[in-house]
């Protein structure tokens, strides 16, 4: 059993990016210690550093296992990592801590990200120069990732950046070196032994994105070192710290889980998903050996990919198939796993639930204690999310984890609320009203009381099938949006007793 005490900094305050983590933590009955939300900051507003740093300081004590983001420690959050301002030299000092804790006989699992770069005029979640010129910094990246693989673009480069004024091209460019020289900074902690496992994910990317060009530099660099084993990179973000929450699980009990993957149009799998840069089954493959598990023909672990043959966003998807092929070969793969742990990764849209297969899964006779599903965001968010909660899942057959039987189906339960339900469904409804209402398109602010109890009434309808299928009576306690907007939905639910 693992009795070990995980500490735990997320990337942010997201219910996705912490509560997911605590609550399968919690349902795997591991005591986490983690900072209070309000340590955290706010979406762009940052946390005061100094108190996260004391705060780390004061808590891990020896024989813990640490799992962090880098984000978070260094800069504040996932946000504050595009728009701070800060120094390399005081990113290092505050990287710093993590030799001395390593000194208390820790363990570090650490996660950061390579700084993406939006297809979009927007500064939601950017520098405020990005409402103009997001789309023109985009491009100037393009440029800039085809100079770093030797092609000659001197001329288109010096054009653009002549539509862009330079003192935000200069921020842009400072901003990414600094970016990659803090990376190759954690890359060498990796090497020194001061962190036992690094997930270096590539925020919303894509095959010409800078990003990926950047990342290729880092894998140079980390097989130079000999230490691939130990690093992990591949398209992802908000997942992160999950994966490695099954990793620590695996690796202290002493399990490398294997799993077997099956691809509802298995023709497709080369296809690179949206927001990614490379092929969705080495996508998979890469998810799963950043969570600890390994592939092989033959698994522990199912992995069902419910896999897109175009890449559409989940408010684009048809009533009905047009072939119901795809479908006729997952269910038959499922049928066949047994009583094998299956993880159920759907993938096929983005943003959200395949609603034809939801309502397969619902209907069928599947144990909830040995089959998991998840569908948010990126393909990269939902196969980090279903690679950990197979694990676990594993972990616990296997007698090795002492799992909770109703927190698991309470987590499957937000899941499907939130995934299928709230992303698929009632956020376009959301997003209709609520500009009737004078809301700008994905804010709630200004109705955000009216949008909570909106949302509530609406996914009334669908608790009846995940109460049936998931075989537990529980009821929504409380649901919010964490960061003000359509976008998420944070989600808390309570069996009956």
């Amino acid at each position: 059993m693992f009795d070990k005490r995980v500490v735990f900094l997320p990337v942010d305050e997201r219910f996705c990016t912490r509560d997911y983590f605590l609550l399968l933590a919690r349902a795997a009955n591991i005591n986490v210690v983690t900072p209070p939300k309000s340590y955290l900051g706010a979406k762009k507003t940052p946390p005061d550093i100094r108190r996260l740093l004391k705060w780390l300081e004061e808590t891990v004590v020896p024989g813990d296992y640490l799992v962090l983001s880098i984000d978070m420690l260094v800069h504040g959050g996932l946000i504050p990592s595009r728009m701070s301002i800060e120094t390399l030299d005081t990113l290092k000092e505050r990287l710093g801590l993590l030799e001395k804790l390593k000194d208390r006989d820790v363990k570090i699992y650490a996660t950061t990200t390579v700084t993406r770069t939006p297809f979009y005029n927007s500064a939601e979640e950017e520098p405020d120069y990005w409402q103009y010129f997001g789309l023109d910094v985009y491009d100037l990246s393009r440029l800039l990732a085809r100079s770093f693989r030797g092609e000659r673009v001197h001329r288109s480069v010096i054009e653009k950046m002549g539509k862009i004024p330079v003192h935000f091209v200069k921020d842009y460019l400072v901003r990414r070196v600094r970016n990659r020289k803090l990376v190759s900074l954690v890359i060498e902690l990796v090497e020194k032994g001061v962190l036992d496992f690094l997930n270096l994910v590539l925020d919303d990317n894509s095959k010409e994105s800078i990003s990926l060009a950047e990342s290729e530099i880092h894998q140079a660099r980390v097989d130079s070192l000999g230490i691939g084993p130990k690093v992990s990179i591949h398209a992802g973000a908000d997942e992160a710290t999950l994966s490695l929450l099954s990793r620590v699980l695996s690796e202290s009990l002493g399990v490398v889980p294997t799993f077997e993957v099956r691809y509802s149009s298995p023709e497709y799998k080369e296809l690179v998903p949206p927001y990614e840069g490379s092929p969705l089954h080495r996508g998979i493959r890469n998810h799963i050996e950043a969570a600890g598990g390994r592939v092989e023909s033959e698994g522990d672990i199912v992995l069902l990919t419910n896999n897109p043959e175009i890449g559409l966003d989940s408010p684009q998807q048809p009533a009905d198939p047009a072939d119901p092929g795809p479908y006729e070969r997952f269910f038959a793969d499922l049928k066949a796993a047994g009583r094998k742990i299956k993880g159920i990764a759907d993938v096929k849209y983005t943003n959200g639930a395949d609603n034809y297969l939801v309502k397969g899964l619902l209907k069928g006779e599947l144990d909830w204690l040995e089959t998991n599903y998840s569908a948010w965001n990126t393909a990269g968010n939902t196969l980090g999310t279903v690679c950990a909660h197979s694990i676990v899942q594993f972990l616990g057959q296997k007698g090795l984890l002492n799992l909770e039987r109703s927190k698991i189906k309470e987590l499957q339960a937000i899941f499907f609320l939130e995934h299928w339900a709230f992303q698929s469904n009632v956020r376009q409804k959301l997003l209709v009203e609520a500009e009737k209402k004078g809301a700008r398109p994905w804010t709630v602010i200004p109705v955000e009381s009216w949008a909570e109890e909106f949302v509530r009434k609406e996914l009334t309808a669908f608790v009846p099938p995940v109460r049936k299928a998931l075989g537990i009576d529980f009821e929504i306690e409380r649901l919010f949006f964490p960061w003000h907007r359509s976008f998420e939905l944070g989600l808390c639910v309570a069996t009956k007793r």
